[in-house]
């Protein structure tokens, strides 16, 4: 019985890359040029490569889908959908997208280029697909933090296509959420510039001396899941490495390939144990089956290297200091060629001995040395990191075209007519040609059928394959090889046009408008304030804040003394709103609704992403703001956000000033100007990893109309902190889900540049309190709220680094002004 098999989706960072997933068994690749991609670092492809690229993939049947997966400047929109209309008239068969704003001129101006939501735009309940489905896009990549049942409930919950990453590196924070790289080296992740601090060492604030890798995962491998995931109905599975070398996508792909294949058969069927050493030998991190089975805590984890672990070849039996030398009992085979690691130090083997024999290679249970330039000490474990008999096997599986597309060839052969040569694929393209001159009567020895056949099924190095040959010949002819030659290559090369212009479309121009925005009464720039909970509220709205943002989570089993707090905020004439958590999976939205639902007197919702506002706007009536995980980058992104119905936008906070002026007018915009940004949210529980904890806060349900909760206390609260190398400290909390929040390590203040940010049109100045007790929260405000009543009174006389040197008192040497004058690449 065969069973519905999910396309085998396979990276392409370069040309090679291409050819070796293509050769090695991928449905679909996935390749994008050096602008606009999230793997900025990769080789990629230049936009004049991108045709040919596509044109490659399409010719051997496979699908093309093409990176458009950064956040887009207003600046470079004309560009972008330039670029745009060209892969949609060459016929790429989709475009992979997070930009909200790139989504929604996609949407109303080429309908025609099939949409894919990147893993970028974090996708990780029902809402967001069903957003997704509302606009159009095809497929929607999920979130590698789901498990298998939250994948479920999304299938059941959606129409459209879901894709799954199942193999290569992952990222500790949920992906298009993550600013760390570009706080800490203006590098951003959401751009396509990661710089992966996550790979690199920390410590815990109060135990410097014990660093680990504490941020940076094992890589993902499903090979002996894939059954659970075709169950659950997914369109496709996803292999991540546009970074990796040609040789690594060969071997991947074919394992995977090889899977499926025999899973299209067998159910039960799985990877091979040499399967999974050629995964393990090519690269890994050390393997996890990610989420799929919960957080599996500290193992989801790689804390004692960031990279390649390989293979264990064996331990140090002794060694030789005086000629660099090392001898090893092998667990597994060796090569000269093989790159080894042992005591953190690498290298080639280029020379083998056993005993006084120099060898070509050794297997497992030998005993063998060979030079190495450190000492090691007896009992090491040594491990291959790289397999050169499997790397240059992978190497020839790409190099010869092996791929073919099968064909049907008909040959009609008559004396007085022209010789015709037909070719048809499966798809119903037919390619034809004749000869220029007739067939003639054969003078001397005349042509037989099998010498016609062979010679037109000399398809050589092409990627077309003779499946079947139809010949109708006449007896007693002579044609010369040279035209059959002729009508076949004029067959193949008409075939090849007609299977490439099926791809083609006439998307035309977009001629993109700028989109009018709702426009917005002239009012006073206010000053809000996010705070953890209903105990900085007084605080807060006491140092002059017009708004208070109290994130839920701070609210949860405390509902009655909030209530009373928003009655002491209306009293006082400021406005509450309720910040909603970063992450709502499907089964959490009834503890947040719980929640909602005993409060009154609210002034509105501040939600963290677009897929919040779809489903807050069908249960309640009130105002919806929108928080910066939106990353609203562009005025369209703006306008798809206003469009969703959200009343404040918060722009993100990698964009600068003038970049934030060029974008904001006709809208409410408000920006960050203190606090501790957040740089990371994780599934992941760092301290709960560690010390042992899987409680998480549960709905316990109602009791006398009113939801119940349960507290649970952890070892992750109230939080810790962490120091980076540099020694730069890094505030972590813990939400009621256990997820891992990170701060940046200077605070973000810009009490100085009030005047340059009003002046760009913002209407609300955020202070981010999350990190704040009440009294730092009312101090810190009414600092603030001094700063813009003086300029507002008196622009010309505004003097900030009166206010400047009272921040500085309490943060000594520890402010930044974030992005807003540096920016991001």
């Amino acid at each position: 019985m065969k069973h519905i098999i999910p396309e085998l989706l396979s990276p392409a960072g370069n040309p090679e890359s291409l050819k070796a997933a293509v050769e090695n068994g991928a449905d679909a690749v996935y390749f994008g040029s050096k602008e606009f991609s999230a793997r900025g670092h990769a080789d990629n492809f230049d936009r004049d490569q991108l045709p040919e690229a596509i044109d490659f993939a399409h010719h051997r049947g496979v699908l093309a889908y093409i990176t458009v997966n950064t956040l887009v400047k207003e600046q470079e929109i004309e560009d972008a959908v330039e670029y745009l209309e060209k892969l949609c008239n060459h016929g790429a068969d989709a475009v992979i997208v997070q930009d909200p704003g790139i989504l929604k001129i996609l949407n109303e101006h080429l309908p025609g280029l099939p949409v894919h939501a990147s893993t970028q735009m974090n996708i990780h309940n029902s809402a967001g697909t069903k957003l997704l489905g509302s606009m159009g896009v095809k497929r929607a990549v999920l979130a590698r933090e789901l498990d298998i049942e939250e994948i479920n409930t999304i299938r059941s919950a959606t129409d459209i296509q879901l894709e799954v990453f199942v193999h290569g590196a992952m990222c500790i924070c949920y992906s298009g959420r993550c600013l760390m790289s570009s706080f800490i080296g203006g590098r951003s992740g959401n751009r396509g510039y990661c710089a992966q601090p996550c790979r690199k060492e920390y410590s815990f604030e109060k135990n410097t001396m014990s660093s680990k890798y504490l941020l940076s995962p094992r890589d993902l491998n499903l090979s002996s899941r894939l059954t659970d995931l075709i169950n659950a109905r997914v369109d496709s599975i996803k292999i991540e490495g546009r970074m990796k070398r040609p040789e690594y996508v060969a071997v991947v792909t074919r394992i995977y390939r090889d899977i499926l294949d025999r899973l299209s058969i067998d159910p039960t069927a799985g990877a091979t144990p040499d399967e999974m050493r050629r995964l393990e030998v090519i690269f890994n991190r050390g393997f996890t089956k990610g989420y799929l089975n919960r957080d599996p805590g500290r193992k989801l984890m790689s804390m004692d290297t960031p990279g390649n672990r390989g293979i264990l070849l064996g331990h140090v039996t002794g060694g030789n200091t005086g000629r660099r030398t090392i001898t090893v009992k092998l667990d597994t085979s060796i090569n000269v060629g093989d790159g080894i690691m042992a005591g953190g130090k690498g290298t080639s083997i280029r020379v083998l001995w056993m005993g006084r024999h120099k060898v070509r290679s050794a297997q497992a249970g030998e005993i063998v040395t060979f030079p190495y330039g450190y000492a090691i000490a007896t009992g090491t474990s040594v491990f291959k990191t790289f397999d050169s008999i499997l790397v240059a096997s992978a190497r020839n599986s790409y190099r010869l075209v092996q791929r073919k597309v099968p064909i049907t060839v008909q040959v009609e052969a008559t004396k007085g007519h022209t010789l015709l040569v037909r070719m048809s694929d499966h798809q119903g393209n037919t390619g034809e040609s004749r000869s220029e001159s007739v067939i003639s009567h054969a003078k001397q020895q005349p042509l037989d059928e099998l010498a016609l056949r062979k010679q037109v099924s000399k398809l050589g190095g092409t990627y077309f394959q003779a499946e079947t040959i139809n010949i109708r010949m006449d007896d007693d002819i002579f044609i010369p090889l040279s035209l059959i030659n002729l009508a076949r290559r004029g067959a193949m090369e008409e075939l090849s046009r007609l299977r490439i212009a099926g791809y083609r479309r006439i998307c035309g121009s977009v001629g993109l408008q700028t989109p009018h925005p709702p426009g917005i009464k002239d009012r006073r720039p206010v000053l809000s304030v996010r705070v953890a909970g209903p105990e900085a509220v007084n605080a807060a709205i006491l140092g002059g804040a017009a708004r208070v943002y109290i994130d839920i989570e701070g609210i949860t089993g405390n509902e009655p003394a909030t209530n009373t707090v928003i009655e002491e905020a209306h009293r006082a004439g400021a406005t509450v709103f309720i910040r909603l958590p970063d992450i709502i999976k499907d089964k959490e939205i009834t503890l947040v609704t719980g929640t909602l639902d005993q409060l009154h007197g609210l002034d509105g919702i501040l939600a963290a992403g677009s897929d919040q506002i779809y489903w807050l706007k069908e249960m309640y009536d009130l105002p919806l703001a929108v928080d910066y995980p939106a990353n609203a980058f562009n005025i369209q992104g703006l306008d798809f956000l206003t469009g969703l119905g959200t009343c404040s936008i918060t722009v993100s906070p990698e964009l600068t000033l003038d970049e934030i002026t060029s974008i904001s007018a006709g809208y409410d915009i408000e920006c960050l100007v203190q606090g501790s940004v957040q740089l990371m949210v994780s599934e992941h529980c760092l301290i709960g990893s560690i010390k042992g904890c899987d409680s998480k806060i549960e709905v316990k349900g109602e009791v006398d109309g009113s939801m119940t909760t349960e507290q649970v206390t952890r070892p992750c609260q109230p939080g810790c902190s962490i120091r980076d190398k540099k020694g730069f400290v890094f505030p972590v909390k813990h939400d009621n889900q256990c997820r891992t929040h990170i701060y940046n390590s200077k605070e973000l203040g810009l009490i100085d540049s009030i005047p340059g940010i009003i002046k760009a049109g913002v209407r609300s100045l955020r202070i981010e309190g999350m990190c704040y007790d009440a009294k730092q929260v009312g101090e810190i405000t009414m600092l603030y709220s001094l700063a813009i009543d003086t300029y507002l009174k008196n622009p010309a006389q505004y003097d900030g680094s009166i206010y400047l040197s009272g921040l500085k008192k309490m943060f000594p040497g520890n402010l930044t002004t974030g992005h807003y004058f540096r920016g991001v690449q």
